[in-house]
């Protein structure tokens, strides 16, 4: 598998997590890189459910 096949696939594991998990991921880090790397996807799953929820309340 490609990088880039890898990456795609990652993407669409992400999308399916909670925030939970990301913070799971987030306290579970091994060095300061790999911590920002999960706060940053924490964030992008964040707000994506923030959009989701925000578009919902609009159609009520």
């Amino acid at each position: 598998m490609s990088n880039v096949e890898a990456a795609k696939k990652l993407y669409t594991i992400c999308m399916n997590m909670d925030i939970d998990e990301t913070m799971q991921l987030v306290l579970s880090a091994e060095n300061p890189d790999e911590q920002e790397f999960f706060s940053l996807l924490s964030d992008f799953v964040l707000q994506k459910q923030q959009k989701k929820s925000l578009h919902r309340r609009s159609f009520r």
